[in-house]
């Protein structure tokens, strides 16, 4: 078992810094989207500017971590995270190019922020591959639930590139298969992170995954009631039984959040 703590190269530190700095402009999209709404890379409709918002959010937290623990303990679940996250939004707007405004210098920036931390990232990745995990610790019941959830995420990731008409057809608003290939991201990154969690996590990559997992239930859940109750004005089928499932389904990635900060405040170090 591993108890040291291999320091990461600066540069990672760095990365994640110019990481943060971009991720509040997108956190903005939840509490205050006419700054950075009309300037976003394509045409953002209310329901997806608020939930780009929380997702943006519960990234921060990762980021966040990282940034304060700045060691392998929380970055090697972290940069497989960033990768994973950035790798996804990259190849979908690939995919999805004509629907890009080359003409506007967001667009090519969009491209730049995504490409550029994927090659870094992806770089610092595979030099630390042999770095064994800091201070593993046996999860007992909460690994099976995490390889659920990892498994349930992932397939409902891929699920969302391959079929993303069929896949987001229960969703509160209509997604189209642009955005729908762009959300797959969220669930690809959030499987690759319970993942590694499930093989062993220590209290940093506990705390890491719990606290973005309640962000991002409870945000997007509290994004959807924004859009009906604040200034958007904007009817939420609350009753149908798509948004009933879904509302479930971020309320259930919340609660498992909480089992893991519970569980991490009672890691040892």
């Amino acid at each position: 078992m591993a108890t040291s703590k291999p320091q990461l190269s600066p540069l990672v530190r760095i990365m994640f810094i110019v990481v943060a700095l971009v991720l509040v402009a997108g956190v903005s999209l939840l509490i205050a989207p006419s700054l950075v709404g009309p300037r976003w890379p394509w045409a953002l409709r209310p329901f997806a500017t608020r939930f780009l918002g929380a997702v943006y959010a519960a990234e921060m937290v990762a980021v966040l971590f990282t940034l304060v623990i700045n060691d392998w303990s929380v970055a090697r679940l972290t940069i497989p995270q960033a990768v994973t996250f950035t790798t996804v939004v990259t190849g979908a707007s690939l995919v999805w190019i004509n629907n890009f405004d080359f003409s506007r210098v967001i667009v090519w920036l969009w491209f730049i922020i995504y490409t550029l931390p994927t090659l870094a990232l992806g770089w610092f990745w595979w030099q630390y591959r042999a770095w064994p995990a800091v201070n593993p610790q046996p999860l007992g019941r909460l690994r099976s639930i995490l390889l659920i959830e990892a498994a349930v995420l992932g397939s409902y990731g891929l699920a969302s590139i391959i079929a993303p008409n069929w896949a987001t057809a229960f969703w509160p608003w209509k997604i189209d298969a642009f955005h729908a290939q762009i959300y797959s991201a969220l669930f690809m990154t959030g499987a690759i992170g319970a993942w590694i969690v499930a093989g062993g996590g220590n209290r940093y990559e506990l705390l890491t995954l719990g606290w973005s997992q309640v962000v991002l239930g409870l945000g997007v859940i509290a994004a959807l009631a924004i859009v009906e109750f604040g200034p958007d004005n904007l009817s939420v089928p609350w009753a149908s039984i798509g948004t009933i499932i879904w509302v479930a389904s971020f309320g259930l990635i919340a609660l498992v959040g909480g089992v893991l900060i519970g569980r991490g405040m009672r890691q040892r170090s």
